[in-house]
């Protein structure tokens, strides 16, 4: 009941936004003059997304290829680059994208890999992850300049909020790989508040979940000690993942024949706005981030064409992605069936097999 109450409160949340986007758009412009601007870009510009985000989605395989090899638990780069789609797709339609890890585990379980293992891998994943973001959101301060300015108060609460969010969950990541001891007391403490807090939590069984993890995350600093190169590639690797996507609205500043901001600054601010709405409890940031593109991009693409350039921007680097690991999750689904279906057939067929053979061998002492 709670959880389906969280559904709806989500869904709805996620409706009001889009009804608000589109009432914004629609207030500036008509449904006519918006179909013009959309059929004025250049489409050929705009298909240089494509291998961007393919990009986007290998970033992540590779990380997870060089992660898993480096446990004992190796996985074909392809499977790999299925667990990305998996990712994707499921961190998309679930609220903070909390839906995408435990489906790529799922998915690596039943490939053979161990669950701690599959865990383990999405764990030093979202350290790089959060990392590169972190770097990104402070180049971005640094290189989008007075655009920042231009974000609007509301805008400039969600991304201060949002780089709150990166930095205390960067922080508390690096503490829990590196000063096991330290984390243990402090997550122990805040156990510890919480019951005298509400006093009817399972202190107990909060206890033993927190050593799990801080087991998970002991096993995560012993590899990196025994492979210190390979945060440094997963961070390289995450930093590259969102390169791919914050350079799409650049794509689509060009596609449109616009000129007078670099590549740079529009990636800056495309950080900024990513960051802004990054942690908000919708699915893909549904809404919100239409709502702060249409806000944060007005000086860059002007009043007639911020809209939409949020439209093309937002369909490259979400909604059509979405749509392909869909097709791709689809179509992985069916082989998994086909192949467990002929598996079955073929350990059905073995048994006859062998009974028809002794039927047609005599034994020895009829010979």
């Amino acid at each position: 009941m709670k959880n389906q109450l969280k559904n709806i409160v989500c869904t709805g949340a996620v409706f009001a936004l889009l009804a608000w986007t589109v009432y914004t758009i629609f207030q500036q412009q008509t449904p006519g003059q918006l179909a013009a601007a959309l059929l004025s870009a250049d489409w050929r510009v705009l298909l240089l997304g494509v291998p961007l985000m393919a990009l986007f989605i290998c970033c992540e395989a590779k990380a997870t290829h060089s992660i898993l090899r480096a446990l004992g638990s190796p996985q074909p780069f392809r499977r790999c680059a299925y667990y990305s789609c998996v990712g994707f797709f499921f961190s998309t339609i679930t609220p903070s994208a909390t839906g995408g890890q435990p489906a790529q585990v799922v998915s690596m379980s039943k490939d053979g890999t161990p669950a701690a293992t599959g865990a383990l891998d999405m764990l030093l994943v979202t350290i790089g992850y959060n990392t590169a973001a972190m770097g990104w959101g402070v180049f971005a301060l640094c290189a989008a300049g007075g655009l920042t300015e231009r974000l609007g108060g509301q805008v400039g609460l969600l991304l201060g909020f949002g780089l709150a969010v990166f930095a205390l969950l960067d922080a508390a990541m690096f503490l829990f790989l590196f000063l096991p001891g330290p984390a243990k007391k402090l997550l122990y403490g805040c156990i510890a508040l919480g019951a005298k807090l509400f006093p009817a939590l399972d202190r107990a069984g909060l206890e033993a979940r927190a050593d799990e993890h801080l087991a998970e995350y002991r096993r995560g600093a012993n590899l990196i000690r025994r492979s210190p190169e390979l945060l440094a590639k997963v961070v390289g690797l995450s930093a590259l993942q969102l390169a791919c996507s914050y350079a799409m609205p650049y794509v689509v500043y060009r596609a449109f024949g616009l000129s007078g901001f670099s590549l740079w600054e529009v990636m800056a601010l495309q950080a900024l706005c990513a960051i802004a709405v990054g942690y908000l409890p919708l699915p893909g940031s549904a809404g919100a981030a239409e709502s702060v593109f249409l806000r944060g991009f007005l000086l860059v693409y002007g009043q007639g064409l911020v809209a939409p350039a949020m439209i093309l921007s937002r369909t490259l680097n979400c909604y059509l992605v979405l749509a392909a690991t869909a097709i791709i999750l689809a179509a992985g689904r069916r082989m998994r069936r086909r192949k467990a279906s002929v598996g079955a057939e073929a350990g059905v067929r073995l048994p006859q097999t062998a009974e028809r053979i002794k039927k047609a061998v005599p034994a020895e002492g009829a010979r």
